[in-house]
């Protein structure tokens, strides 16, 4: 991919920031380590270390994003230790909140199928037709290893993507993992092996660097394309190389 190009994904991701960041009123983090960083620090100060350790990271790397927010105004740093401004709790209880909300909704789909797996169902509600069961959403990474029932295409796409997601993953950082994860877990959900970048960015809450950085080495090495519409704008696709790994991956499942 060219310079140019790039210079151009670099652009069209800084001005969907702004447009972002002007409605919210304030330019925050929009990555998803970061935001577990900022909560860390909502509960004590904390030295990168120790924040490294728990996350599971090198403190070189967890200290690069901590001076970089340093920059920004979210956190200090004082005799070792690393604390959150007043911008930066603000910012980490919106996390809390969010997470708050997505774990209700998780727990409120989880009560929602147990009920509607009751085989006695019609008769609690007698005044009620007998429906039909809700078909079960996106199989769970635990179940990778297993084979697709016949005739379900949606369970058979989400252990596509697993299995592809394994083959592949000896090849990709850690970074480049959680980006291909999200590619593979949208072709699961909806089918389509390309997004539109600014659907990305949004759907993982990445930092735009970050995003660019990574999507660069994806595709150097091979995985990604990017397309630049005239009318939508950046897409993101799995290259051939990632098509062929599903086709083999779903043929196995075939098997």
């Amino acid at each position: 991919m060219s310079d140019d190009l790039w210079k151009a994904v670099r652009e069209y991701l800084e001005q969907h920031e702004e447009a972002k960041a002007k409605a919210r009123g304030r330019r925050g983090p929009r990555s998803r380590l970061v935001d577990a960083i900022l909560v860390m620090l909502l509960a004590k100060p904390m030295r990168a270390a120790e924040i490294a350790g728990i996350l599971g990271y090198t403190t070189r790397y967890i200290s690069s994003y901590l001076s970089y927010w340093k920059t920004r105004g979210y956190v200090e740093y004082e005799s070792g230790l690393w604390y959150l401004t007043t911008l930066g709790e603000e910012y980490a209880r919106e996390v809390l909140d969010r997470e708050s909300r997505d774990r209700f909704n998780e727990f409120a789909a989880v009560a929602q199928r147990i009920l509607n797996s009751l085989p006695d169902k019609a008769a609690i509600n007698s005044k009620r037709e007998a429906r039909p069961r809700r078909q079960a959403g996106p199989p769970l990474p635990f179940i990778a290893g297993l084979k697709g029932k016949p005739g379900n295409k949606q369970q058979n796409k989400g252990l596509t993507a697993s299995c592809a997601l394994d083959v592949i993953a000896e090849e990709l950082d850690e970074e480049e993992a959680e980006i291909m994860r999200f590619l593979l877990d949208h072709y699961a959900k909806w089918g389509t092996t390309y997004i539109y970048l600014d659907q990305l960015q949004e759907g993982m809450q990445a930092d735009f660097q970050w995003l660019v950085k990574n999507l660069r080495s994806l595709q150097t090495k091979g995985f990604i394309y990017i397309y630049r519409d005239p009318r939508l704008g950046m897409r993101v696709g799995m290259s051939k190389k990632t098509k062929d790994v599903l086709e083999a991956c779903s043929a196995g499942l075939d098997a």
